[in-house]
Parts: structure tokens; C-alpha cells; sequence
């Protein structure tokens, strides 16, 4: 019993800080910007320094600010139809990583939003803050990256961050950077006896750019996916996710379509160490639909994907390869809940997929061919 506590206060710990390290990179770059915009009003106040014109200078463009901080971006992150959020991405695709095969995006999952018309300086009239957060808390009782296991004892606990900021916008035309981080906790194969990592069985860092143009946007991510328990070798990969959203095109029939092409970097892989690294092509939808329940809105989306190796993803014993490694399909449903805007816009997700497993990755997975994955959890988007 007291080893139950001790790890189950580690994870609280553990998730309450790296949520409260991105909250405070929010509140200082917000601060900071609203700081700048104070120091332009008080120097180009045209009555003060320009007494002899009607005129007002133009203001800095957003995008030299905005590329220093992409700049720290770049060391990372699929939403990606919902970002990307490795696993972390795997929230991008779908709200925060329909490339993961578990349905529970983050994650790091892709905003499929159209950039606004902004005047030609590159910054919006109101002001808005070119920051973006988004926390996410999610409980499942089996975790799979891409058809492959990785737990199913327990309850796995799995808190994701993503920090989004605005670089450049203007008309149709919008570039943002983003790093996050996606995490998984939970009894596991790792070798750490200590009581803070042994159940930390996964932690992704995670970052890069998305280029959204109209209704279509490119997000290009580079993710470390480490384990502190020590189970696998570090995985490093360049992944690059192409969404469409054909909302207009089709209304309530679009289906969101997204495809993600993912290429292993480093000395290991995802299907174990020393194995040659593989190349990965994922292609989903997900197609739903909303209603009312008095005044709360309801949207329920239904994601389906399927994986696919286009080089020494999925290799059995022998080095061949196997083209499917797995297909999924599910059900999700998103209700805001009523706590105000102060505090964020707070969103309970739940969801249930059934995951089909295609032959060498079964093979990988001790003959296991199905399973079926429930997710419950909080998104939190400031």
C-alpha cells in the first residue's frame, strides 16, 4: 500500500509540474508581449512624436519575435490532425495522435482552422495573443503506438502539453510553432527500480512548425520518445502530417482527411533496439457530427486510421517487412463543461476504439491481433 501512494504521488507531482511549467512559459511570453505592445503605444503616440502628421508608423511585424521563439521550437512533435502531439503528436491529428494507435488525442493530434484576414502589419485589431496552450490529462486501460504494445497493466495515466505560437497570419495564410510534451505513466517493462521513473514509462519532447493555407495545413515536427523506466532505446523521428478540412466542401458529410508521414532518425526504432529505422505512412478521417443537450453542446467524431509501412516499419524475425500493421476504428465524444473562460475552456473527452493488428506486428505483440481501448479525460485549452 505504501508503495501504491508513493508512485501514485510521484505521477501527481510529476503531471502537476510539467503542467505548471507551461502555464508559467505562457503567462511570461503573454506578459512580455503585452509589455511591447505598452512600449509601442507610449513611443509612436502620434500626438506626442509626431505633432505635424495625421499618420501613425507602421508597426514591427509579429514575425520577428515570432521567429526567435520558433527558433526554440525547432527542437522538436502528429494534428498534425489531431498533434502529435510520438505519442505526442499522436494528440496533434485529432485534437492532442491518431498516429498512435490509441485514440486519444492529445496529441499531441492538427488545428484544421483557416488563418484570418489581419492588416498587412501581421497583427490582428484586437490584439489577440499569438499564444496558445493546451494541457491534456487522459486515463486508458491499454496503450498502443501504432499496432505496437506498449501497456495494459493497470490504470495508465498519460498527461500531454502543447505550447502553440503565432509567428505569422495574414489573410489565408498562417505559420506557427509549437513544442509540446506527451507522457505516459503505468506498470511496465522498464528495468528503473526508483520510485519516481520505474512507472514513467514514456516521456516524448516534441516540436516544430505548422503551415496552414486556407483549409489545408502541413505540420512538420521533429519528437524525441525517451523512457525514463528504461524500456526501450530513445526513438527519434521527422514527421510531417498533411490535414485538409473539407467542412465547406462536404458540411456535415466532411470527413476531415489526414495523412502523416513519419522517418526514424536515430540508431534504434520503434519496433526495438538496433533495428534499422523504418519508414511510416498513416492515413485517417474523422468524420462526426454535434447537437444540443439543452445549452451544452455535444460533437461526437468517429476517427479511423490505418498504418502502414513503406520501409522496415514493421519487420518480423527474419527482416521482412509487412505493409499493414494495423487498422482502427471508434467513437469519440467531447462535451465543454460549464466552468467559465477565466480559467481556460475546460473539455471532458471519452472515447472507445477497437484496434485490429496486422501480422508481424501481432507477431511483435506475443499473437495478440485485437484489443479494445477506452480513454476518458480533461483538455484544457487557454
Amino acid at each position: 500500500m505504501n508503495e501504491f501512494w508513493i508512485t501514485t504521488l510521484s505521477i501527481l507531482l510529476v503531471t502537476l509540474g510539467v503542467l505548471a511549467e507551461f502555464n508559467l512559459i505562457r503567462v511570461f511570453l503573454s506578459d512580455w508581449l503585452e509589455g511591447r505592445r505598452e512600449e509601442r503605444r507610449r513611443t509612436f503616440r502620434p500626438e506626442s512624436v509626431f505633432p505635424k502628421y495625421s499618420f501613425v508608423p507602421r508597426a514591427r511585424s509579429v514575425g520577428a519575435w515570432g521567429l526567435s521563439c520558433g527558433s526554440l521550437a525547432t527542437l522538436i512533435l502528429p494534428p498534425s490532425v489531431a498533434v502529435g502531439v510520438s505519442r505526442a503528436e499522436e494528440t496533434a491529428t485529432q485534437p492532442l495522435a491518431p498516429e498512435s494507435a490509441n485514440v486519444t488525442l492529445p496529441s499531441i493530434n492538427v488545428e484544421r482552422t483557416a488563418g484570418s484576414s489581419v492588416p498587412a502589419t501581421g497583427l490582428s485589431d484586437t490584439n489577440k495573443s499569438p499564444f496558445s496552450l493546451q494541457l491534456n490529462l487522459d486515463f486508458t486501460n491499454a496503450y498502443f503506438y501504432r499496432g505496437i504494445f506498449q501497456q495494459d497493466k493497470g490504470l495508465i495515466v498519460q498527461p500531454a502539453a502543447k505550447l502553440t505560437v503565432n509567428i505569422y497570419e495574414q489573410a489565408d495564410l498562417k505559420i506557427d510553432a509549437l513544442l509540446g510534451t506527451w507522457n505516459s505513466f503505468g506498470p511496465n517493462s522498464g528495468t528503473q527500480t526508483s520510485d519516481l521513473v520505474r512507472d514513467w514509462y514514456e516521456s516524448d519532447l516534441m516540436g516544430g512548425f505548422v503551415l496552414t493555407k486556407g483549409k489545408v495545413s502541413l505540420t512538420t515536427t521533429y519528437t524525441f520518445l525517451t523512457s525514463p523506466s528504461d524500456a526501450y532505446e530513445t526513438v527519434q523521428e521527422l514527421g510531417f502530417t498533411l490535414a485538409y478540412d473539407d467542412t465547406d466542401l462536404l458540411e456535415k458529410f466532411a470527413l476531415h482527411p489526414y495523412a502523416l508521414l513519419a522517418i526514424e532518425t536515430g540508431a534504434d526504432a520503434s519496433d526495438g533496439g538496433n533495428s534499422n529505422p523504418g519508414t511510416y505512412l498513416e492515413l485517417g478521417i474523422a468524420p462526426g457530427f454535434s447537437f444540443d443537450v439543452g445549452k451544452t453542446p455535444v460533437a461526437i467524431t468517429f476517427p479511423a486510421s490505418i498504418g502502414l509501412s513503406l520501409h522496415d516499419y514493421y519487420p518480423n524475425a527474419a527482416g521482412d517487412d509487412d505493409t499493414v500493421g494495423f487498422a482502427q476504428v471508434g467513437v469519440r465524444v467531447s462535451v465543454p463543461l460549464p466552468l467559465g473562460d477565466r480559467y481556460g475552456k475546460w473539455t471532458l473527452n471519452a472515447g472507445v476504439s477497437g484496434l485490429f493488428i496486422g501480422d508481424h506486428a501481432g507477431d511483435f505483440n506475443g499473437g495478440k491481433r485485437q484489443e479494445v481501448i477506452g480513454t476518458i479525460g480533461i483538455q484544457l485549452n487557454f
